[in-house]
C-alpha cells in the first residue's frame, strides 16, 4: 500500500506528527480549493520542510490515498466491533460500504486525486486501498484460517477491483445514480465470507478492533 517505514521510525513521535500534519494539510487545501497542490506548498501548509515529505510519500497522489485509508481504517474497527456484538453480517457489511460511499463523497476531489496514483501492486487508485481492506477483515474474521488457500488472492483482487469501480462511477460519475442501486452492486461483488461468514469466525474477531474503534475525522 502506501509507503511503508520501518517500525521503529514509524513508532517515533515525530514521524508520526508530521506525518498527520500532512495528511491534514492536505485534506484541508484539497476541501478548500479542490485542485492538487505542489509538494513544496503542501509541505508549507504542513509547516514541514519539503524533504521531510518525501520521508513519508513518493508523491501528493499517495498521501491523498493515505489520507482515505486513514477514514477506511475507522470504519473497518467499526465493522468489526459492530460484528463482535452480535449485528447481523448483512446489516454491517451493507452500512460500511454506504458509510465508505458516503466518505469519498465528503472527499470528492481527493477520491478524484487519490485515483490516479499506481500502487506497487499494480492497482490504480484506492484498489490496493480495498484490497489491504480485505485482508484485514480475512485477518479480523479468522477466514484464512478456515479456507485458506490460492484462489483467496484472486478472489480479493477481483472484489477490491469491482468495488474501486463502482466506487469511481458513483462518486467521479454519474452523480444521479440510485443510492439503492449503488449499494446492490456494491453488496453484490463481496465474497460469501463477507456477507455471511462462518459461524465460528466470530470468536475470531480482533479484541484491538474494538477497543481502537473511532469516527472518521
Amino acid at each position: 500500500m502506501v509507503s511503508e517505514q520501518t517500525s521503529a521510525v514509524a513508532a517515533d513521535p515525530r514521524f508520526t506528527r508530521s506525518r498527520q500534519a500532512i495528511a491534514d494539510a492536505l485534506a484541508d487545501l484539497m476541501e478548500r480549493t479542490r485542485s492538487c497542490p505542489s509538494v513544496s506548498a503542501l509541505a508549507e501548509a504542513a509547516g514541514i520542510h519539503r524533504a521531510t515529505f518525501y520521508n513519508h510519500f513518493d508523491s501528493v497522489e499517495e498521501a491523498a490515498v493515505y489520507v482515505i485509508a486513514d477514514d477506511f481504517r475507522a470504519l473497518h474497527d467499526l465493522n468489526i466491533r459492530d460484528r463482535h456484538r452480535g449485528a447481523d453480517p448483512t446489516a454491517v457489511a451493507v452500512a460500511t460500504l454506504n458509510a465508505m460511499l458516503d466518505s469519498l463523497r465528503q472527499r470528492k476531489s481527493l477520491f478524484l486525486l487519490a485515483s490516479t496514483w499506481r500502487s506497487s501492486s499494480g492497482l490504480m487508485g484506492i484498489g490496493d486501498l480495498l484490497l489491504e481492506q480485505l485482508h484485514a477483515l480475512r485477518r479480523d474474521l479468522g477466514v484464512d484460517e478456515q479456507e485458506s488457500g490460492a484462489n483467496n488472492s484472486v478472489e480479493d483482487v477481483y472484489t477490491a477491483s469491482g468495488v474501486h469501480g463502482v466506487f469511481s462511477a458513483a462518486v467521479g460519475g454519474n452523480t444521479d445514480c440510485d443510492p439503492e442501486e449503488i449499494t446492490v452492486r456494491l453488496y453484490a461483488l463481496l465474497p460469501q465470507w463477507i456477507r455471511r461468514p462462518p459461524e465460528s469466525s466470530s470468536t475470531h474477531v480482533s479484541e484491538s478492533a474494538s477497543r481502537d474503534a473511532k469516527p472518521i475525522r
